[in-house]
């Protein structure tokens, strides 16, 4: 009986045959008109029970998810429902969601004629990485009468990663491809000898250089060969992202740091479809993940997989050993993309130095997140005193963050001043501009 209930129009039955029976004690009448009522309401749940109890797999179901759901975006899961009854019947599907999509009431009514199936589709929409836990598919199957209904169970224990936002991708691409403002990410010039890129071996015609004789190739064919060559001049794009105190900053359920990785794997994708150099670089008193900057097929890969562990915590981020590091780790002149959350000038201050330092070898671009709940703030009518108190603390902290930029730009830092949701199409289109203008 554990899969058998009883709906609410059950109760409410009962409720008129018991006042019935109540009034038959005054008026005989009304008493034989209760039992006739009781008789046909018990005949009628026994047709109902034996409908949807006679048969043990009526309902049939599972869940198709896909094997990574993207961080912040719409991810589809579908529900997949046979009815096997001869009858059609109103379902109640409860799907039990992960915890961490805080949906505590999940529902969704339907109904299935006989012997069709049906797919349901719902959204979720994750706001932070990790493994998600989805429970059971409970199915409510109720006949016309809708008196009793029976519940089945399906696809316990399943479960999804959630991965930084990857869903999106397509649709930058096609942006990026679109704007008159993307050159190439890479230039090459057929020259002899001036690169270590290989590009053929060709038979030997007079300018060549002889320091490029293949001598194996050459004894094979009786010809002289010799190895000719590409000049690479492909842009190295490094993406920083300070995984430090001031990144666990949520904004509409996500940190800065979701936000920084969501974008940092959009532009690494588009600079390798461009043919530049993509690298990640995460810290905070220290390195935590450097992948070298490269444009191979398996890099964007690499990219993925180390963003979808990167988590952050209190500790203060280390800018001076960022600057030694970068003096070993990347040699050639790059773009270094920052992503981390001065909100004062003094903050920016104790680590401009660092900064500088880095602009003198490489183009730095400095992303600084608008917090916007500051600017709902500062844009709220006032209504009282304690009202333009408050607005005059959050303009002055509004104000401290076009300090900063005006700081970082008055000694030739880049920057980007950006509502975190619209940071990943702000930065493709910076990078658009930095390459416009061919100052890597």
């Amino acid at each position: 009986m554990k899969l058998l209930y009883l709906n609410t129009r059950f109760y409410v039955i009962l409720l008129i045959v018991i006042v019935i029976f109540v009034v038959g004690f005054f008026i005989t009448a009304f008493f034989y008109v209760a039992l006739v009522f009781l008789s046909a309401f018990t005949l009628v749940l026994c047709v109902e029970y034996f409908m949807l109890f006679h048969q043990q797999k009526g309902i049939t179901s599972e869940r198709i998810i896909a094997d990574r759901f993207s961080n912040g975006d719409a991810n589809e899961v579908t529900i997949k429902i046979q009815n096997n009854y001869g009858f059609s019947c109103d379902l109640l599907i409860i799907d039990e969601l992960p915890f961490q999509l805080q949906e505590r009431s999940f529902s969704i009514s339907d109904s299935l004629s006989k012997y069709s199936k049906k797919s349901v589709q719902y959204d979720v929409n994750p706001k932070e990485r990790g493994v998600y836990e989805y429970g059971a598919i409970n199915i409510y199957v109720s006949t016309l009468t809708k008196f009793i209904r029976k519940k089945y169970t399906f696809s316990a224990n399943q479960k999804v990663a959630v991965y930084p936002s990857f869903l999106n991708l397509r649709k930058y691409e096609l942006f990026a491809s679109r704007t008159a403002l993307l050159p190439n990410g890479i230039k090459r010039t057929r020259k002899i000898g001036q690169s270590s890129e290989f590009e053929q071996i060709k038979e030997y015609v007079l300018g060549d250089d002889l320091r490029h004789v293949n001598w194996k190739a050459t004894a094979k064919r009786q010809h002289i060969m010799v190895n000719h060559y590409q000049e690479e001049k492909a842009q190295n794009v490094y993406l920083l992202i300070d995984k430090g105190r001031t990144m666990k900053m949520p904004f509409n359920g996500m940190s800065l740091l979701d936000y920084a990785i969501n974008a940092s794997l959009m532009l690494a994708n588009i600079s390798i479809k461009k043919q530049d150099k993509a690298g990640l670089w995460t810290f905070d008193k220290k390195t935590d993940i450097f992948l070298k900057a490269d444009n191979k097929t398996l890099q964007l890969r690499r990219i993925i997989e180390s963003l979808y562990s990167i988590t952050t915590d209190f500790k203060e981020s280390n800018y001076e050993y960022i600057l030694s590091e970068s003096l070993k780790k990347i040699q050639k002149r790059s773009l270094l993309i920052l992503f981390t959350n001065f909100e004062t000038v003094d903050a920016l201050k104790r680590q401009l130095p660092y900064l500088r330092a880095l602009a003198k070898k490489h183009v730095v671009l400095t992303v600084i997140f608008e917090n916007t709940l500051l600017d709902e703030i500062y844009s709220k009518k006032i209504n009282s005193s304690k009202d333009i108190y408050i607005q005059t603390i959050a303009s002055k902290f509004v104000h401290e963050k076009y300090l900063i930029m005006q700081e970082l730009q008055l000694h030739g830092i880049k920057t980007i001043y950006t509502k975190p949701a619209d940071l990943s199409i702000n930065l493709l289109n910076k990078y658009l501009e930095i390459k416009q203008q061919e100052i890597i």
